[in-house]
């Protein structure tokens, strides 16, 4: 049964579009139009000020560890003289004032341990300040490195040098997206339908069309339906109908447009399709209100499985 023409649109499995986060020197470029796996580098923004940024921290941390390293040296000498005196016996100690603290106060084993918890605080806290220094520098630089969001193809949104080392100045201006990815591995046509004399059809009988130049066309059986939300604010109830392969690469280049898709409902051989026209001729027609109506008065054996612009569909009761 031919259900007539809907607004529909060809999409891939999932689309993202990639975005550069601040402004700068793009290098590093994966090809245009290239298939991409998961996690590959579509581009490096500000390499060299990462570089930079990059020695600084470790130059940084390297400070950190040295001005660490003498203060554990010296806890390590105090604890080797504390541990000398403690060894001694009562007599030795008395001549052993030089390994009294500043206070004039014997060392015990309690010093003993102050010491250990000490060093052993200090370890921790150069590792502590070491994972925050870095956590700090891959949350700043992590986002300049664009990665693929998921497998798929690339395409950039933006006119790039011809020579592909050649770098790119990302001005921030007003470009809405740097690349796009799509993952191509399926493509569908997609119908949002609204009439609940359709949604209440069976939704694996449906099929869509969508015409192309030289007598060609995209045909796709019904894969999956879903509830979407519309630029409106609105829910839409959106069929997705999936297209065979051999179509992908048509599908592809009609990403992003506007189509028309006819949509066939297939209402199986126990049926009857009655056109409107030979409907309107029957006598009862005239006293009728309703194709409804009439079908119940000409035809009571049937039932309405479906009325569409030119015929009523029907079976028997």
């Amino acid at each position: 049964v031919d259900l007539g023409l809907f607004p529909a649109k060809i999409v891939p499995e999932q689309v993202a579009l990639v975005t550069l986060p601040e402004r700068g020197t793009v290098t590093d470029r994966a090809a245009d139009d290239s298939h991409l796996k998961k996690g590959d580098v579509i581009a490096i923004l500000n390499k060299e000020e990462t570089a930079q940024d990059e020695e600084e921290l470790e130059l940084s941390i390297e400070r950190e560890r040295l001005n660490h390293r003498d203060e554990i040296r010296k806890l390590k000498q105090q604890r080797k003289r504390v541990c000398f005196y403690l060894d001694l016996n009562k007599e030795e100690r008395k001549y052993a004032t030089d390994l009294l603290d500043e206070n004039k106060e014997e060392p015990t084993p309690d010093s003993l341990k102050d010491i250990d918890d000490r060093i052993s605080l200090l370890n921790r806290e150069l590792s502590s300040l070491e994972r925050r220094k870095h956590s700090e520098f891959d949350r700043k630089h992590d986002p300049l490195t664009i990665r693929m969001p998921f497998d798929g193809r690339l395409q950039y949104n933006v006119t790039l040098p011809d020579d592909p080392d050649k770098p790119y100045e990302y001005t921030g201006g007003n470009v809405q997206s740097f690349a796009t990815v799509c993952d191509d591995s399926s493509f569908y046509i997609t119908v949002a339908i609204s009439s609940s004399e359709l949604t209440g059809l069976d939704e694996k009988a449906f099929r869509a069309e969508v015409s192309l130049p030289a007598d060609r066309k995209l045909a796709a059986d019904f894969s999956f339906r879903r509830v979407e939300r519309s630029p409106s604010g609105s829910d839409l109830l959106v069929y997705y109908f999936r297209l065979p392969e051999k179509d992908y690469e048509q599908a592809f280049r009609m990403l992003g447009s506007n189509a028309r898709a006819r949509l066939f409902y297939d209402a199986g051989q126990e049926t009857l399709r009655v056109s409107k026209t030979e409907l309107s001729t029957h006598p009862e027609a005239e006293q009728c209100n309703s194709w409804e109506e009439l079908i119940e008065r000409a035809m009571p054996d049937y039932s309405i499985i479906l009325i569409t612009e030119r015929e009523v569909v029907l079976r028997r009761r």
